[in-house]
């Protein structure tokens, strides 16, 4: 078989029988140091042991199996999705490094990674409110009032209120500070007019965390932009589903016209709305560091792969490179949840995580769709996360995957800038 990838020096035969050597452990017929984790500590096997247990008694019942029969539609589906939220949160693990005065567990992000991991090692139903509980939820912690925090924070967790988010614009997507959607005051309150663009599941959402300029663009175009909560019933919004080409509709277009929303629905200070937009995008980034997705998949490739794959050396090579990557994604992910969890907040290792995992994932489908034969490429779509690998899906799903939370070439701007220390915009020096 022709790959068509040049390898460089002699791979060696992954057949012949090797000496295993102390303190190491075997990853796909390779034997790699074993590393000291935060993921690996007594508190950490036995929070996790818990966990198993809770999802073995929990899943819904024939859970991964055909006997649990499709959803009849799309808002069928959301109401089961917003049925296990409750009950993910009855069972305390909604919300589980958020403080426990708002109806979280109390942990640490360290926990709410091995509840992550778990979760994707199970197949468990889909996250229906990542939003609200992964970056809208951590940002009212942050930038909230308490009021906002009351009202807010424990709907989100049970599921009672999805969250939506009304960011990207049809003339500003990366460039999110040449938004265009105003904010006018109007006597106790506000007016907002203005149009959003894949606004994800804003068809299903109750409150949209919503972006709009209060005040002229001067010469930093950032400031005079305000963060406002928005609830998806007012008079003059309109939501409008975008059909994809998998055949889901998962963005939506959002229009305000002349949208009537109250004083208290300011998020932080009038103008200063970048602040709290920047926030949403770090635990987004977060949340999309999909490390333990990039482990998963990359042994679903290397088991798939048929003999005749195997015995190509060139091939072979491909997809344990991409093993190793996403060892070292996972490891990375590690250190930076223990960044996270020192630090308090997410940093510029949001965005390395982002960039890295997303675009491995891109490389992974890439050489899955090369080398399987079609019944395995094609895999079973079924509900929620129960189906086999659909590598076609996959395959779309990365263009988003690259897309959402800033664009990979953001990415690497904020890298460059941040922690390369190089010029903006292109600036000489």
């Amino acid at each position: 078989m022709q790959s068509g990838h040049r390898v460089r020096g002699r791979c060696p035969d992954l057949r012949r029988p090797r000496r295993r050597r102390r303190g190491s452990r075997r990853l796909f017929n390779r034997e790699v140091p074993s590393v000291s984790s935060p993921f690996d500590g007594d508190h950490a096997r036995a929070f996790r042991s818990e966990l198993r247990q809770w999802f073995a008694d929990n899943l819904p019942a024939g859970w991964g199996t055909e006997r649990f029969a499709p959803h009849a539609d799309e808002d069928a589906e959301v109401r089961f999705l917003r049925g296990w939220q409750r009950t993910l949160y009855d069972g305390g693990w909604a919300g589980i490094s958020w403080p426990a005065e708002y109806g979280g567990r109390g942990a640490t992000l360290l926990e709410q990674a091995i509840f992550v991991e778990e979760r994707d090692r199970v197949k468990a139903p889909f996250d229906i409110g990542i939003v609200g509980t992964q970056m809208v939820g951590p940002m009212l912690i942050t930038f909230g009032t308490q009021e906002q925090k009351d009202r807010y924070l424990r709907r989100i967790l049970t599921g009672e209120d999805l969250w939506c988010q009304g960011f990207s614009e049809p003339e500003a997507g990366s460039d999110l500070a040449g938004l265009r959607t105003r904010a006018v005051a109007d006597g106790d309150g506000w007016r907002v007019s203005g149009q959003k663009v894949w606004t994800s599941r804003a068809q299903h959402a109750d409150m949209m965390i919503l972006l709009a300029r209060t005040a002229p663009v001067g010469d930093v175009p950032h400031r005079g932009i305000s963060a406002f909560a928005v609830p998806m019933d007012r008079s003059g919004l309109t939501v409008r589903p975008l059909r994809q080409i998998n055949g889901s509709a998962e963005f939506c277009e959002v229009f305000l016209d002349e949208v009537p929303i109250a004083a208290d629905a300011l998020i932080g200070k009038v103008d200063e709305g970048w602040k709290v937009a920047m926030t949403t995008l770090s635990w987004e980034r977060f949340a999309t560091t999909r490390a333990f997705e990039m482990r998963r998949l990359a042994a679903q490739l290397w088991t798939a792969l048929p003999e005749e794959a195997r015995a190509d050396s060139a091939v072979r090579a491909r997809v344990l490179e991409l093993l190793a990557q996403a060892h070292a994604g996972g490891l990375s992910y590690q250190r930076m949840v223990s960044t996270v969890t020192a630090k308090g907040e997410v940093g510029v290792d949001a965005s390395a995580g982002k960039l890295f995992s997303t675009e491995l994932g891109q490389r992974i489908v890439d050489v899955a769709l090369s080398v399987l034969p079609p019944p395995d490429v094609l895999g079973e779509v079924r509900p929620g996360n129960q189906g086999t690998t659909s590598w076609p899906l996959e395959w779309v799903n990365g263009f988003k995957n690259t897309i959402a939370a800033g664009t990979s070439q953001v990415q690497r701007n904020i890298i460059g800038e941040r922690v390369l220390g190089l010029p903006k915009g292109g600036a000489r020096r």
